[in-house]
């Protein structure tokens, strides 16, 4: 079989001779040898080729004035005869692509153009059971779509088009809502033979999905603004599934909303992010890593660290505040919450008091290492950095430190056991402003027994 793709065709015409009215897909089977839904091999060994679909999103960026059905059935047209660059083997495909009610959002770095999410059904004939086929099968698919879309449309987009696998119940929830789907047509539109059965099984599957939703329900009743947090309330999502907070690659964070199972972004109408379902979050802005308490591990470092420095305690803290959102600040971030400590309740009076402390306290603090304990402040930056940037899971910073402080104050006898004498209410020489005492206590003491008038 030619290894080109454009050779495979002429060779198929010249297969179909001069009489025309012989089918496309007929003349290929004849180059072929033949094809069928369940091939066996001359080895006996090997793995059985077998006919079935893997699911992928496809995403690209393409002109907003484009006509979207002539797009997307141009670009099914084209996934019809499939390479692997690795090996030059060619095969045989179809594919249903799909446009999801999820696309076509306005790309902000680039006016005039749109980024579509497909979902391609892949249609082929394949050693399944062998090592890695699912993946080269994908990425087969996704060579063939993306050498034709960016020469029909090349935009200066990094990363474009990008394409990710999912499985079966993921596909299925996506596919409710579709606008249109296409199917590879033209001279490709005949399947091979033993196909037509298994891809009209399929297309029913998918078609009763859109009939009859799939999807878990929702109870109405949700956590208090903490959740999943030591710190605050300890409830979660009436949802076993799904977590009630959750933080996304861009540091944005994401709430569940009442009823519908549906999320919300932190701050979202100003940065016009829009809500998802929880399988659209995870496609486009995953991985999502849930919010959920600090383990009690990283609770005894805090607190030690914190009973370690004394009265040094309410500086050190501030300091390693002042530490990381410098570090932060510095980073260069684009999009999701200002500060990453932020992130697992971004807009929460304690996430703001935490910032506004380490930029208008923790910086005047850190100059004065007479103030803080530096070995508390090496370790309570190490726990809060695991909190923010490990690869599973999110920690909320603010309420929680609040919270363990409180703890230590209270353990400790009070705001004087763990605040050096500028931070003392009652100081007035050398001590700092009062309104400034007020605020730090306010903070950190916010969950004490009793709190500070």
């Amino acid at each position: 079989m030619p290894k080109d793709s454009r050779a495979r065709t002429r060779a198929i015409r010249a297969a179909q001779g001069e009489n025309r009215e012989r089918r496309y897909t007929q003349a290929s089977h004849t180059l072929d040898g033949g094809a069928s839904a369940s091939q066996k091999s001359a080895d006996p060994t090997a793995p059985p080729m077998e006919l079935h679909v893997v699911p992928f999103v496809f995403a690209c960026t393409v002109p907003a004035a484009l006509d979207r059905h002539a797009f997307v059935q141009a670009l099914a047209d084209q996934l019809h005869t499939l390479r692997r660059e690795k090996t030059g083997e060619e095969y045989e495909g179809r594919a249903d692509v799909v446009v999801l009610p999820q696309g076509w959002e306005p790309e902000q770095q680039l006016p005039g153009h749109v980024g579509a999410m497909l979902l391609v059904n892949a249609w082929a004939v394949r050693p399944w059971a062998r090592a890695g086929e699912w993946e080269a099968v994908v990425t087969d698919f996704y060579d063939a779509g993306k050498a034709w879309v960016l020469e029909q449309y090349p935009v200066p987009v990094e990363g474009h088009p990008v394409a990710m696998p999912l499985d079966n119940e993921k596909a299925l929830a996506l596919y409710n809502g579709a606008q249109f789907v296409a199917h590879t047509g033209g001279e490709h539109a005949e399947m091979p033979a033993g196909w037509a059965p298994l891809v009209a099984a399929r297309r029913t599957e998918l078609a009763a999905a859109v009939r009859e939703p799939q999807g878990e329900a929702v109870g109405q009743d949700l956590p208090e603004m903490v959740p999943n947090a030591r710190g605050g309330a300890a409830k979660t999502s009436s949802s076993s599934r799904r977590p009630y907070r959750v933080v996304d690659r861009f540091y944005q964070g994401w709430y569940l909303r009442s009823g519908d199972g549906t999320f919300d972004a932190d701050g979202g109408h100003r940065r016009e992010l829009e809500t998802l379902d929880f399988t659209m979050l995870e496609l486009t802005r995953g991985p999502l890593r849930p919010v959920v308490p600090p383990t009690d591990e990283d609770c005894a470092a805090v607190k030690a660290a914190l009973v370690g420095a004394g009265r040094k305690a309410a500086g050190s803290l501030l300091v390693a505040l002042y530490r990381l959102v410098l570090e932060d600040a510095g980073a260069g971030r684009e999009g999701g919450a200002r500060y990453r400590m932020m992130a697992g309740r971004e807009g929460s009076w304690e996430s703001e008091d935490m910032v506004r402390l380490a930029w208008n306290v923790g910086v005047d603090l850190a100059e004065k290492k007479t103030r803080f304990d530096e070995a508390a402040v090496s370790e309570l930056v190490r726990v809060v950095q695991g909190w923010v940037t490990g690869p599973d899971v999110y920690v909320e910073v603010a309420a929680n430190l609040a919270w363990l402080f409180s703890k230590v104050a209270d353990e400790a006898g009070g705001w004087s056991a763990v605040a050096d004498r500028p931070l003392q209410p009652e100081q007035r020489v050398g001590g700092h402003p009062e309104h400034v005492v007020e605020a730090v206590q306010h903070y950190l003491l916010s969950q004490t027994v009793e709190r500070p008038a």
